[in-house]
């Protein structure tokens, strides 16, 4: 398994932040490898709830652990990827610390590839966390 993680402190509330990072569909403002999130059935965000990513891969989400408002685990489908999107927000003075860590399983060819692109994956993740403060604090 290879994993990256990053965190940044965001001047909000918990409860805000929870709320925009465990629905999808808000990706594409932070996320730039999403183009476009869309629940696959009804309208809810919660435990069970499949988005259908138009994304660099594309594939679909899955929420498979739901601890509002401090948890949220998304488990990707993308080929012979399944990465796991593990989204943390822990209170602190004056706002939160959001950390996303990805997770992720790959066998074969891909399981090399990916070895081989972790670092580019963790200077990512870096520059999407950076966008989320950006969009959420709007500064």
């Amino acid at each position: 398994m290879i994993s990256w993680e990053s965190s940044t402190f965001i001047a909000r509330p918990a409860d805000d932040v929870f709320a925009y990072v465990a629905d999808v569909r808000n990706d594409p403002s932070w996320h730039k490898d999403v183009r476009n999130a869309t629940i696959v059935d009804g309208e809810t965000v919660g435990l069970g709830t499949v988005f259908d990513l138009d994304a660099r891969v594309s594939g679909t989400e899955e929420i498979i652990e739901f601890e509002a408002p401090t948890r949220v685990v998304l488990l990707a489908s993308m080929g012979k990827m399944t990465p796991r999107d593990i989204r943390t927000v822990t209170p602190a003075e004056g706002g939160v610390t959001f950390t996303r860590r990805v997770e992720m399983e790959a066998s074969g060819v891909m399981g090399w590839m990916s070895k081989k692109m972790v670092g580019t994956a963790r200077k990512r993740n870096d520059q999407f966390v950076a966008n989320l403060k950006y969009v959420l604090e709007g500064s």
